[in-house]
C-alpha cells in the first residue's frame, strides 16, 4: 500500500510540474517584443501574428494582431503592459472605456483594445508616422497666409 501512495505522490508532483513547464511554455516568448507595424517605438509581443483586416476610416491607421492567450475581459496582459511602459509609453487612465486602453508618447497616441485571441492598435494617421526631412530633399517654402488687400 505504501508504494501505491508514493506513486501516487510522484505521479502528481510530475503531472503538476509538467502543467506549470507548458504553461510556462505557452508565454515563453513574452520578453520578445518587436516595433509594431504602425509606429515601431510602440511594442508587440513577437508572438503575435499581424492579420489582414479592413478599416475604411482614412484618418487613422489600424493594425490587428492575433495571439494565443490574450482576452477582453483581462485586457491587456501584465508582461505586455510592463513591456509598454519599459518603451516609455503612458498610460492615460481618463480616455480609457471598457477594453479600450490609451498610451502616450512624445506627443503621440497608441490606442489598444484587446478581444479573445487577438487585438489590435489604432491611432491618427499624423500621430502614427511624423513626417520628418529627408536629407538631401529639397525643402519646400511655407508661406504665411495672406490677410485680404486693405480697401
Amino acid at each position: 500500500m505504501r508504494g501505491r501512495s508514493l506513486r501516487v505522490i510522484l505521479f502528481l508532483m510530475v503531472a503538476v510540474t509538467l502543467s506549470a513547464l507548458v504553461y510556462g511554455y505557452a508565454f515563453s516568448n513574452n520578453n520578445s517584443f518587436v516595433g509594431s507595424s504602425i509606429d515601431e517605438q510602440f511594442p508587440v509581443p513577437a508572438e503575435a501574428r499581424k492579420s489582414d483586416v479592413p478599416f475604411s476610416n482614412p484618418g487613422v491607421v489600424y493594425v490587428r494582431y492575433n495571439m494565443k492567450g490574450i482576452e477582453e475581459k483581462e485586457s491587456i496582459p501584465d508582461f505586455y503592459e510592463n513591456e509598454i511602459r519599459k518603451w516609455g509609453w503612458k498610460e492615460d487612465k481618463e480616455e480609457q472605456v471598457g477594453a479600450l486602453r490609451v498610451f502616450v508618447k512624445d506627443g503621440k497616441t497608441m490606442n489598444v483594445t484587446t478581444h479573445s485571441g487577438f487585438f489590435t492598435l489604432f491611432t491618427k494617421k499624423s500621430s502614427a508616422k511624423p513626417q520628418t526631412a529627408v536629407a538631401g530633399a529639397p525643402h519646400t517654402a511655407v508661406s504665411k497666409p495672406q490677410s485680404p488687400p486693405e480697401q
